[in-house]
């Protein structure tokens, strides 16, 4: 699990309001971070955090008693034998490990919880929070494990708990609901229709705003809006409660493409969600020039720096995230500043001029002769999303531009072209694809992916979810996984 999918889980499983999972280490990866190799950062660092948060998670459940109740099905006291520990085992250990434990499992941590009685000298409530503690240390309920036997169904598919896994850590980023748990036992989301009705049912419940923020927030970037920070010397609109303004907005954006019905083919020209926090930063918009995601400020904001506009970055967030196009600099290229690029010191006041010098570098004009007129279009925007004719220092704004042949005046000239080319695209589909398999695309992917395209059409979300859901790749295993 990813930290944000522990958090989640816990919350779930446990009822707790503990975040452990903000404190575990951090490890780089690039694209989706579900999609790194758990087993190849497992630190010791992170180990111990695992244990100590087993252990606070444990206390924290015990010591609260709604939580307790979650737990204690039944009273361990009564009864001279085990036979109400071994029910909550195998009722805690159902959710905790997303999947029956076997019989072997459930005899393992039986002889636990009668050592924490004999050999520990706990209290019948003591033991079970012991084998509890013993639970959540496990890999079984640490990583997404899909070893269990095929369904009946078909060779190599997904029995119906593993399918429960993947359909409730892809929308809610947590464990699966007793709906799901009890689909799953009774062999329910092995055909199309029972997958696409439980899709509707996850995407309608509060939880799915986990897809919007892990995601949306991962495939284009808002997740990171928190830790962003804007110059607000030079902006004093911004502070923290626009921030938050700026990351409901765009979360509420994404919504109106997957459980509001809105086509993705408007992605680039929908009316932007109302918000009153954000007045100030609509407040000098002419009419017409605001539409769409590129000009919603948390994408404004987020590609920008805390001082200045980045036409580079702009641009190459739009053809690296919404085309999937890979804008790698030139190898062994050192890039300078744009302040340093004419060696001139000093803050940068007009972003155009400056990076006319990067293209006079040949090193540098043949990314910049791609990315500048993208960026370029979104000039009139400041690093808060705010609307401008003139740079601080009083030189008018040029948004100017050609792409692909087309000379526009701004952004909103611009749009047509990328709308044109998004519908030949299929990085929505690839996206998606990766973030719900847990990784990259690779080999028979790509007639998948052009396959899952064509039949999705540019509909909503939501329908793509379903048409990435009932394919086989998500349904079976992939050849040489273990089983």
């Amino acid at each position: 699990m990813t930290a944000s999918e522990y958090n989640s889980t816990v919350a779930h499983l446990l009822g707790t309001s503990l975040r452990p999972a903000d404190g575990f280490p951090a490890f780089g990866a690039k694209g989706f971070d579900a999609n790194v190799s758990a087993l190849s950062n497992l630190s010791q660092v992170l180990v111990q955090g695992y244990y100590d948060a087993a252990r606070d998670l444990a206390e924290d459940a015990f010591s609260n008693e709604a939580q307790r109740a979650k737990i204690l099905v039944c009273d361990p006291a009564q009864g001279a034998d085990d036979a109400c520990a071994r029910e909550i085992i195998e009722r805690f250990g159902l959710r905790a490990f997303r999947r029956p434990l076997d019989a072997a499992e459930v005899d393992r941590y039986a002889a636990q919880y009668t050592n924490a009685r004999t050999a520990l000298e706990m209290s019948p409530v003591q033991a079970v929070q012991h084998v509890v503690r013993t639970l959540l240390t496990s890999p079984h309920f640490l990583l997404r494990i899909e070893l269990g036997p095929d369904s009946a169904r078909s060779p190599g598919a997904l029995n119906g708990y593993e399918v429960a896994s993947r359909l409730s850590y892809l929308l809610w980023s947590s464990l699966p609901d007793d709906e799901l748990f009890d689909a799953a036992e009774a062999d329910e989301l092995a055909t199309e229709g029972e997958l696409e009705a439980q899709v509707d049912r996850m995407l309608a419940d509060p939880k799915s705003a986990a897809f919007f923020q892990n995601f949306f927030g991962q495939w284009l970037g808002t997740r990171t809006l928190p830790s962003h920070n804007a110059d607000a010397t030079r902006f004093p609109s911004w502070n923290n409660d626009v921030k938050d303004a700026m990351l409901d907005q765009v979360n509420d954006y994404f919504a109106s493409f997957t459980t509001g019905g809105r086509p993705w083919s408007e992605f680039l020209t929908a009316p932007h969600p109302e918000s009153k926090l954000l007045d100030p930063v609509y407040a000098n918009d002419p009419e017409g020039k605001r539409e769409g995601f590129l000009t919603l400020p948390a994408f404004l904001t987020l590609s920008s720096r805390a001082d200045r506009t980045s036409p580079t970055s702009r641009a190459k967030t739009i053809m690296e995230q919404l085309f999937c196009v890979p804008m790698a600099p030139p190898a062994n290229v050192d890039i300078p500043e744009l302040g340093s690029a004419g060696g001139e010191e000093g803050p940068v006041l007009n972003v155009r001029q400056e990076l006319e010098k990067h293209r006079a570098s040949p090193d540098c004009a043949s990314c910049h002769n791609v990315l500048d007129p993208i960026g370029l279009s979104l000039e009139n925007f400041d690093p808060i999303g705010a609307y401008r004719t003139a740079y601080p220092n009083g030189d008018p704004i040029d948004a100017t531009g050609v792409y692909e042949g087309v000379a526009f005046e701004d952004i909103s000239g611009l749009v047509p072209a990328l709308m044109e080319a998004a519908r030949s695209g299929t990085c929505p589909s690839e996206q998606l694809f990766s973030y719900a398999l847990r990784r990259r695309p690779s080999g028979d992917d790509r007639t998948r992916i052009k396959d899952i395209t064509a039949r999705w059409s540019g509909g909503t979300i939501a329908d793509l979810v379903k048409q990435v859901v009932i394919g086989e790749a998500f349904r079976l295993r992939a050849k040489g996984e273990a089983r």
